[in-house]
Order: C-alpha cells, then sequence, then structure tokens
C-alpha cells in the first residue's frame, strides 16, 4: 500500500466523521469498543485461520514500515559500502571481519560474513542472488495477508451486526440494552 492510498483512505475517515459531525452526530457513537473488538478480533482470527503466524507478523511489521521513514540514508549505504570495498582492497578482505558484528543490514552482513570466509565470487553471487530471490517471495507474501484481512472483514461486520441483533431480541423490555445492541450492530457492519 503506497502512502497514495493511505491518504485516499484517511481522507475518506476524516469525510465520513465530518458528516456525522455536520448531522449532529458524536464521534463517540461510532466508537463502539465492542463492535471493534468483534471486527478486529474476527478479522484477526480468520487471517490467522489462513495464514501462518510468522507471515501474520512480517505484515504486521510491514504495516509499521509504512509509517515510518527509512531510518538508513541510502546514500549513508552507499558510502559505507565503498569503505568497506577500500579497505578489503588495501587490507585485505579478511580485514573486515571485525567489523561484521557492528553491521546491521542482515543482507549486507550476510555478504560480507561470506567474503569475509572465502566463498568464491561466482559461488557468493548466486548465494546472494537466491537469498534476494527468497526476501521478494516472502515480500511477495504480506499483500496477501492484508487483501484476506479486506476480504474477511466485511463478512465478520455483517456477523457483529446480527450479534448486536441478538442482543436486541435479548433485552426488548430493557430500552438502554436495546440502544446498546442496535449501536454495536450499526457500528460493526460500518
Amino acid at each position: 500500500m503506497d502512502k497514495g492510498t493511505i491518504g485516499g483512505i484517511a481522507l475518506a475517515a476524516v469525510g465520513i466523521v465530518a458528516g456525522l459531525l455536520l448531522e449532529g452526530g458524536r464521534v463517540s457513537q461510532i466508537l463502539q469498543p465492542t463492535a471493534a473488538m468483534i471486527v478486529f478480533g474476527g478479522t484477526v482470527g480468520a487471517v490467522l485461520v489462513q495464514f501462518p503466524l510468522h507471515q501474520f507478523l512480517a505484515a504486521a511489521r510491514a504495516l509499521g514500515g509504512i509509517f515510518v521513514e527509512p531510518t538508513q540514508d541510502p546514500d549513508e549505504l552507499i558510502a559505507e559500502l565503498v569503505g568497506y570495498a577500500r579497505r578489503a582492497r588495501k587490507r585485505g578482505i579478511i580485514s573486515l571481519d571485525s567489523e561484521l558484528s557492528q553491521i546491521g543490514e542482515p543482507f549486507l552482513k550476510k555478504s560480507l560474513m561470506l567474503a569475509v570466509d572465502g566463498t568464491p565470487a561466482i559461488e557468493l553471487r548466486k548465494l546472494m542472488e537466491l537469498e534476494l530471490e527468497f526476501q521478494w517471495e516472502a515480500d511477495e507474501k504480506i499483500p496477501q495477508v492484508f487483501e484476506a484481512a479486506g476480504g474477511f472483514s466485511p463478512t465478520i461486520g455483517i456477523i457483529g451486526a446480527v450479534l448486536g441483533l441478538i442482543q436486541v431480541m435479548q433485552h426488548l423490555q430493557n430500552i438502554d440494552e436495546v440502544g446498546k445492541g442496535i449501536a454495536v450492530a450499526f457500528v460493526a457492519t460500518i
């Protein structure tokens, strides 16, 4: 999901809230914790049935990455790579062994560890290409988690509406409970 899509979603949410407020409503009317528990909890549960936990957690981490700027500047990474190349040329590739523990970027660290261990260049290239391919395949699965959640959430919202209406039917004699049940029903649908 790119930042334009996120901006569009945020703008739509603002429009919905503004419309509610213009009609004399209150934001608290759509902030029903029970409805949120039903929809979000049910959606997460349905997604966890379809995907392994490690894939779900990778998607959650990726979601957090959408809202945070990358911490490493690409120019700094290039300068770091050039520095390693210069040191390796002047002092030999083994001289980089002492710096491996300080490298935070996993792909770079693995590449340099293999190079320091004496892996031939052709084999090193093949190994790192396989690593990139593996990472690409793992990254391709992340959107599938969100697509599944988008497919499940409307159904779970309808289930929340039905549960709210069941609550209403069980408490028709108590008007306060009827109001809560209808609120859960309509908010879960939204």
